[in-house]
């Protein structure tokens, strides 16, 4: 049986986090420069369209992840992070949507 794209999905989600994580120091977790290059490296288009390829805002990102404040973010920290950006996402496609169906309706 060949995976689902929600289970591919997820497997080259850990896949890309420790291919990013094994660049420096510590291979199990992502400094902020691993953090930066794999969101901006993987998501460019996703970050853009949020509006969050701005340093501070990775940065931002990355502290109130880092819940041990080891400057290092561990998998379960990363967790964090992918869900604040699927939120934000999500809220995006929504407002989008709306759009969508603001200009199909003549409601603008």
């Amino acid at each position: 049986m060949t995976d689902t794209p929600v289970e591919e999905s997820l497997f080259q989600i850990i896949h890309c986090y420790h291919e990013y994580a094994a660049r420096e120091g510590d291979v199990e977790t992502l400094s902020l420069e691993e953090l930066k290059a794999l969101l901006m490296d993987n998501v460019p288009r996703f970050m853009e369209t949020l509006g969050r390829k701005e340093p501070y805002y990775i940065t931002q990102l990355f502290q109130a992840a880092d819940k041990n404040q080891d400057n290092q973010i561990c998998f379960e920290e990363f967790l964090y992070i992918l869900g604040k950006l699927v939120k934000d996402y999500h809220l995006q496609y929504h407002r989008q949507l709306c759009a969508y169906y603001c200009t199909q309706h003549s409601l603008y």
